[in-house]
């Protein structure tokens, strides 16, 4: 089971913050690993791809954030939503900010797509773990997502 995956940072290593958060970690491999990393290889060379997430430990998280981790696998490539129609879909109205920090908590980023919830202005807003806006559009834009100099999305990409 994959219960975490970094996405790289210039000031620490991807090993340090394993062993930061998982404890004594080795580096290694498996076969539900290997396809993974195959997969997120090939979507970012801009392949569509279907992530398997049944070797995803989704069930490690709590339970409103499997919720919001489960609706965001069905945004589409290519579509965005906002973080207030996210909470709608999981029939929480009121949540868009729950919604927000549960998905800066998402321990599965690329294969549960956190990069296409966006806020409701169609700003497209910051990626969590640190790795800021730079890489957010950077994602959207490999999905054929159009984003204007201001970091403006346009409606037609709203989910």
């Amino acid at each position: 089971m994959i219960v975490d995956v970094q996405l790289p940072r210039n000031n620490v290593s991807t090993m340090e913050r394993l062993r930061e958060y998982h404890g004594d970690v080795t580096e290694g491999s498996h076969k539900d690993l290997d396809e993974i990393c195959n997969c997120i290889g090939a979507f970012l060379e801009g392949t569509c791809v279907d992530f398997p997430v049944d070797c995803l430990g989704v069930d490690r998280c709590y339970d409103f954030q499997k919720r919001v981790l489960r609706e965001t696998m069905r945004i589409p490539r290519g579509s965005v939503t906002s973080y207030g129609d996210l909470a709608r879909r999981i029939s929480a109205p009121r949540a868009a900010r729950a919604v927000g920090s549960a998905l800066a908590k998402n321990p599965f980023p690329l294969i549960i797509p956190c990069h296409r919830v966006v806020k409701a202005d169609g700003f497209i807003g910051q990626f969590g773990g640190g790795t800021g806006l730079g890489l957010k559009k950077d994602l959207l834009e490999l999905e054929g997502v159009q984003i204007d100099d201001r970091g403006m999305i346009a409606p037609a990409f709203f989910w």
